[in-house]
């Protein structure tokens, strides 16, 4: 069984072996020198796949945060226990386990799905996450009649903007609510949904939020 499968069913099934869920400390830090705003966000993710001829998924929420060209994605279970944290700067990526030595790459995105069986297009949501295409690589897109978005073709990936929310509080511009990412090519089809938060507020990051329940991001096969 793969890893994200074995190790969500752990932290789900297996209350004994949460310790082994436990959060992760990542092992490289951001470059020192980074200069910019940190963005951060948050949301749920699934992930469809065929590894060995089956069908696989993996479900759960993510953390993203961003300094420059640094960036660090956290994968939580739904019991909000850490199953992975990826950082990528310009000198290279990392892949911190539970219980495991890190793994080091020159680039990201080969990290997750060597490891975990799936991957998120790390290199390219850099820039997807803003609503544009990435730079230094060919793209094709369309936009809807706001001039935002609506699908973007780029390094492999079919990247479908769903749906669109207010952005920051006293920012003009809107932000891509639901992301469908979809890969032919690779080691095997894929497909990808995100479903990002609502930024916070400023009074709302002041004072915890009550419990809420977020919309629910569904595996992209069961549309």
């Amino acid at each position: 069984m793969l890893r994200s499968r074995r190790l969500a069913l752990l932290c789900l099934t297996a209350p004994l072996w949460l310790a082994a869920c436990a959060s992760v400390t990542p092992s490289r830090s951001f470059d020192t020198e980074a200069r910019g705003q940190v963005q951060e966000y948050s949301g749920r993710f699934a992930a469809n796949y065929v590894r060995y001829g089956r069908d696989e998924g993996v479900q759960g929420s993510f953390q993203w945060r961003e300094q420059g060209s640094n960036v660090r994605l956290d994968l939580i279970s739904p019991l909000g226990q850490t199953l992975a944290v990826v950082t990528a700067t310009p000198a290279g990526a990392t892949l911190d386990l539970p219980n495991e030595a890190p793994r080091n790459a020159p680039e990201v995105d080969g990290l997750l799905e060597q490891a975990l069986g799936f991957s998120l297009p790390v290199a390219g949501m850099r820039d997807w996450l803003h609503g544009r295409p990435a730079p230094g690589s060919q793209a094709s897109a369309t936009r809807d009649e706001s001039g935002r978005l609506q699908t973007l073709t780029q390094n492999g990936w079919t990247v479908r903007y769903a749906a669109w929310q207010a952005g920051a509080p006293g920012a003009a511009q809107t932000m891509p609510r639901r992301i469908d990412m979809a890969r032919d090519g690779g080691t095997g089809p894929m497909s990808v949904r995100l479903v990002i938060d609502p930024p916070a507020s400023p009074d709302a990051a002041a004072t915890p939020a009550a419990s809420q329940s977020p919309e629910t991001a569904t595996s992209p096969a069961s549309r």
